[in-house]
Parts: C-alpha cells; structure tokens; sequence
C-alpha cells in the first residue's frame, strides 16, 4: 500500500470519531487513569518511608512528566497521540514497541491487579466466603474483565461518565476513609506510626520505586483521544495542571491514612487499603459499619472498573492507530462508524486479559497475595517500559518540528527541557528495572517473592516480556507494507506549522 493510500485510510478511520471529551471530562479522566486504589497497599506496606519517597517522586518526576505531557500533548494534538510522538521521533519499530508494551499492559492490569484487588474487597466487606475458591474468583475475574471492555464499545460520548463518576466517587471514598482514620485516631490512638520517615538505606525506594512510579503515570493518557476533545491545545495543559495536583493529595492522603492506622505487621499488599478502611470503621461507626462496608465495596470495585475502563479506552486507541500508521495489523485500526470505537482492539483486550487470568492463576497456585505480586511486577515493568521512549520525545520532536505552534512550553528552554526528560528517565529506568527483578542489589536478589519462588517469578515475568518485545516486532514487520511517513496528521489532514522560528 502506498503513503498516498494508506494516509486516506487513516484520515477516513478518524473521521468517525466524534467530539465528546470537555476540559470538566479531561481533569477526571486523567484523575482516574491517575489515582488506581489497588497500589495504596503495596505503597503502605513499605510504612513511613514509603510517603517520604511519596513526596521526593511528586517533586522529581510527578512535575517534570506533567510538562512534558503539557507541551507535547497541546504541540501535538493527535489521536493516539503517545504513540504519534514516538513514531514521528524515532520511527516506526520503536512506535510499534510503544505501542505494543502501553496496550497490552492494560489487558494484563485488568484480568491482574485491578480483579484481585476487586475481589479482595469483595472478601473483605462484603463478608464473603469465595477467598482461596479459584473457581469463584475466576468467574468474578472474567465478568470484571468484559464488563470493563463492554464500556469501551459503547460511544465515548456516553461512556465519558465512567471515569468521572469513577474520579468523583474515589475522591469521595478517600476523603471518608481520611475522616474515619482522624476519628479513629482521635478516640483510640493510631496503631501505626510516621516514625523512621526518613529513609537510612535505599532497601525501601529499591522496593517501593515501581509501584511509585506506576501510581504516578497517566497524564498522556487522555491525549490519545485528542481528536475526540473540544479544544486539546489549551485544555490539556490546564487539565494536566489540576489533575496532578488532586492526584497527588489523592495517594498521599490514604497512605499516610493506612500507615497510621494500621500496626507495621497489618500491612498487605493487595488489601492494605481494605483493611485500613475496615478497621477505622469498625471502630468508628460501630453496629453502623457493616452498612457503610457494603456501600463502600460497591464504591470500591466501580473505581477499580474505572480504572481499568479508561486505560483501555486510551490505549485502545494508541493501537488502532498504531495499527492504521504502519506499527501493526491495520486489520486493528477499525474504528466503529456508530460508537467511533476501536472495536476490534477493544475485544481482543478482553480476550487477552482472561486468558492472562487464567494463566497467572495457575502459574501462582490461585493465591491472590502471588497472584497480585506476579502480575503487579509485570504490569510495572512493561508499562514503565515504554515511557522511555516516549520522554526523550520531547527533545527530539523540537529538533526535529521546530516551526509545529507550540501553545505550551517547558519553562526553561533546552535546559529546562532537558532536565525535565534526565528526571523522568532516572524514575521510569530504575522501575523497570527493580520491577522485572524485585530486591535487586539487596540481600534479597535471590529470594523467593511474595510466595512465589524466585525462579518461578523471574522465569514467567522475562518469558512475558520476551514474548510481548516479539509481538511488538512481529507488528512492526506486519505494518511496514502500509507505513506513514508524514508528520503529524489530523482527521482534516497534514497539522498546519507555525512559521519558521527565528531562534531558540
């Protein structure tokens, strides 16, 4: 297929989608691709360190990564913007490992974190008797998993109100458990402590480093829907601005929330959070918690759905367009003329993340405590992954775009850009790192993880990888036969260029 060919097919896919996301959708869309409740645990079971390297993050990457996303999110205004950035900076074979690692680490999240931790809150405040039943927790596993992908069919238009109810309801859920966990305290002591804050060896950030940095992402994700928003070249910085500042009270609040109320020996990683909830109630509301226990499990489970329900619905369309852009099948980029979906991707998401359920499960025995560990270091590894690609983007799209109209721009110039991009990298290299290989450099390197024995672990989390690196190849030698070669390109066509700058 021809360029000529192949960029009328992508403009004539584009066209189909429909103007749905305002600057009210983008703020909460990105608080809720942000603020995923199912890490709180793992970040609080590291205790009072992890809030330490809580807010040292905000300052070192939080920020930068904000501007980075700020400037080129509004530079460049695209669908399926994340991967546009990397192919119009370095082609199309790191497009399709972008591509490729950002979309299917959702599927993987979905059918992994997000249904364990679901079900663990089910177990916990629902008072049911399904925990350690494979079977049970499978079929929740699976009607959590289609559910989530039933609303990515469906017309962004509509199903917008996913992640802002899902953004209202976990800002809701959090400023609660904050009231309870004051009360709590204030009537029975707190059994936890802030004490050891500040950290005497780099264990804890080798061990809290990945779980940090993937709470933290998400700013892109809403640019991958650009074409579906009202006005992306000034409501992106500005809903990048706000949602970073109320994502980052979003985590700091419950987890200092759970280390103080909990005793160190509390602590878990996949119901941390429940059980911090669960106890600051119990002693707070009395013969008045079970009620409130069952409104918050249902509360708890829809923000973990929005979750999972808005990075597909954003990286679902980084693929399709990927696909159409010459970094995969193009059979992937159909995108529905009714909804303005990509309904192809959208039902293989569903499909790969109940077969990676079933899988994990097996490989970690059904134990959701192996089971959330396995797929967490997974999920980390191959999402952080991508980011370093996308976050030397912004030097290499002004050298290469100068003349594209930049409505925002990191402050500083060149340097300011660089040290944006250096501090971004240090974070998202050092998770992918110590997420693929937990305790590395530490006593522990060796020793089995989370119930799950360490050539067990290492074994199925680099086979995964591997196997994901070979799609992504595999993808990029599928869609040469129909690559694009323009620069950025818009529903309309070609992006119009500012004119030439007269200096830096």
């Amino acid at each position: 297929m021809g360029d000529t060919a192949a960029v009328a097919e992508l403009v004539a896919e584009k066209r189909k989608l429909k103007k749905s996301l305002f600057r009210f959708d983008m703020i909460f869309f990105t608080v809720c691709a942000i603020v995923a409740l199912d890490t709180i645990g793992q970040s609080s079971s590291y205790g009072a360190q992890a809030i330490f390297w809580l807010i040292v993050s905000g300052l070192t990457f939080l920020i930068p990564y904000g501007l980075i996303t700020a400037e080129l999110g509004a530079a460049f205004p695209t669908e399926g913007a994340t991967y546009d950035w990397v192919r119009l900076a370095y082609g199309h074979f790191a497009g399709a490992v972008v591509g490729v690692l950002y979309w299917l680490s959702n599927p993987i999240w979905l059918g992994g974190t997000l249904a364990a931790v679901s079900i663990a809150a089910m177990d916990a405040l629902w008072g049911s008797s399904f925990s350690g039943n494979q079977g049970a927790e499978t079929v929740i596993g699976f009607l959590f998993i289609w559910v989530a992908v039933t609303m990515n069919i469906l017309s962004l238009r509509y199903m917008k109100w996913v992640p802002n109810l899902g953004a209202i309801i976990r800002l809701t859920l959090l400023a609660f458990f904050a009231l309870l966990v004051v009360v709590s305290g204030i009537q029975h002591g707190f059994h936890g402590s802030i004490g050891g804050f500040f950290p005497t060896d780099t264990t804890i950030l080798i061990g809290v480093i990945g779980v940090i940095v993937f709470q933290w992402i998400g700013f892109e994700l809403q640019t991958n829907a650009s074409e579906e928003m009202d006005n992306p070249q000034k409501d992106i910085p500005r809903a990048v601005y706000i949602s970073g500042l109320i994502s980052f009270l979003g985590y700091a609040i419950p987890i200092i929330g759970v280390v103080l109320i909990l005793s160190t020996d509390q602590l878990s990683n996949v119901a941390g959070f429940v059980a911090a909830y669960q106890f600051a109630s119990s002693s707070v509301l009395g013969g008045a918690a079970p009620f409130f226990n069952h409104l918050a499990a249902v509360a708890f489970v829809f923000v973990l759905l929005s979750s999972g329900t808005t990075w597909l619905m954003g990286s679902d369309r980084l693929m399709a367009i990927g696909a159409l852009a010459g970094s995969g099948p193009r059979q992937l980029g159909y995108f529905s003329s009714r909804f303005g979906t990509p309904i192809v991707v959208n039902v293989l998401s569903g499909i790969i993340a109940t077969i990676f359920m079933f899988i994990t499960f097996f490989v970690t025995g059904g134990g959701l405590h192996g089971y959330f560990a396995a797929v967490l270091g997974l999920v980390i590894s191959t999402t952080t992954f991508s980011y370093i690609l996308i976050f030397p983007a912004l030097l290499t799209l002004r050298r290469k775009y100068p003349n594209i109209t930049r409505p925002f721009v990191v402050p500083g110039g060149n340097a300011g850009a660089w040290v944006c991009v250096v501090l971004t990298m240090f974070w998202v290299v050092a998770a992918t790192i110590f997420s693929l290989w937990p305790g590395l450099f530490t006593s522990t390197w060796s020793a089995d993880y989370a119930g799950v024995s360490r050539s067990t672990f290492e074994i199925y989390t680099l086979v995964t990888v591997a196997f994901l690196l070979a799609v992504a190849v595999v993808f990029w030698a599928v869609g040469r036969g129909h690559a694009i070669h323009t620069g950025p390109l818009l529903a309309a066509g070609p992006m119009p260029q500012a004119a030439p700058a007269t200096g830096d």
